[in-house]
């Protein structure tokens, strides 16, 4: 019996390595050149050029849960006020526009109260949404919301922050079954298994981690581009903030030409699934989200 040597085992790992890292880079140039074409040909049955499917979406997703760990996100975050009735994101971005003022910028987004509601009514309300429930299910859930009300903002954003990230990959893997399934709903017609569409939502959602860490190690967020141009003030926009811009596009661009291409059928009817279908989606990350934050908040 010939028991290899560590040579042999090296040559194997090396040649192992290299047949996969060949795959790797044919998969993901298909996947980012060609939209849907890499589903396309997996459910025809030509698979061995290609990464599986799921290994793909892990793989990607690790190198974006590593990118998140190493830089970090800081998001604009929802904050509960007392006197002010709904929600407040405020981010911090170098001024550009009164430098011999300030060197730093804060920009606030907030909803009021509505017109010819009262400052006390509006509280009531807030008191009557959030703390009357809680105390109702668990009065140290309570406690904890008004204990963080109290809190610095800064103190605040830590922990909204800190909530978002620790639940990052449970909400984004966990709604991944569920993309498969709006899909399986908006193409209830073309006796597609629900399988067909986990293989195009695990290739879709590997695009996303692709552009999102991409995204990630770029400086800058697209959404202060919308706020420059909305308000008029483009100096809140830096060079960064305009380059988002284009994954960002490119993210929204990519699944209806896959969906076209994966499904066919009609354009106009291709674009009014893919509005339905990415609306639910965000619609449910952003529950979560909000859900995640909640938890960190009542929780801590």
């Amino acid at each position: 019996m010939h028991i290899p040597g560590a040579g042999e085992f090296l040559h194997e790992f090396i040649g192992h390595f290299l047949a996969l890292e060949g795959k790797l880079w044919t998969t993901l140039k298909m996947l980012v050149l060609r939209p849907g074409l890499l589903t396309a040909e997996f459910l025809r049955g030509r698979r061995v050029p290609f990464i599986e499917p799921l290994r793909l979406y892990l793989t990607m997703s690790v190198v974006f849960f590593a990118l998140v760990k190493i830089c970090g996100i800081v998001l604009p975050q929802l904050t509960f006020e007392e006197r002010v009735l709904g929600a407040k994101y405020s981010k911090t971005v170098p001024s550009r526009i009164k430098a011999h003022e300030s060197d730093v910028l804060t920009v606030f987004v907030a909803m009021r109260p509505e017109k010819g509601q009262t400052v006390e009514s509006a509280n009531k309300e807030f008191h009557d949404k959030f703390y009357g429930p809680l105390e109702w299910i668990n009065p140290r859930w309570s406690t904890n919301l008004q204990q963080f009300m109290k809190e610095p903002d800064a103190k605040k954003a830590e922990m909204l922050n800190s909530g978002f990230l620790g639940y990052l990959p449970s909400i984004l893997i966990g709604t991944l079954p569920l993309f498969a399934l709006y899909l399986k709903l908006i193409y209830f017609g073309s006796r597609r298994r629900y399988g067909e569409h986990l293989v195009f939502a695990l290739h879709a959602n590997s695009f996303a981690f692709l552009i999102a860490a991409l995204m990630i190690a770029i400086p800058g967020t697209a959404a202060w581009v919308y706020l420059a141009a909305s308000s008029g003030e483009y100096a809140l926009a830096s060079p960064w903030d305009w380059l988002q811009v284009l994954p960002t596009l490119t993210l929204f661009a990519y699944l209806p030409i896959a969906m076209q291409r994966v499904y066919g059928g009609r354009k106009l009817a291709t674009l009014v699934r893919w509005i339905f279908l990415i609306s639910l989606h965000l619609a449910v990350i952003a529950c979560a989200t909000v859900a995640a934050e909640m938890i960190a908040i009542i929780g801590h």
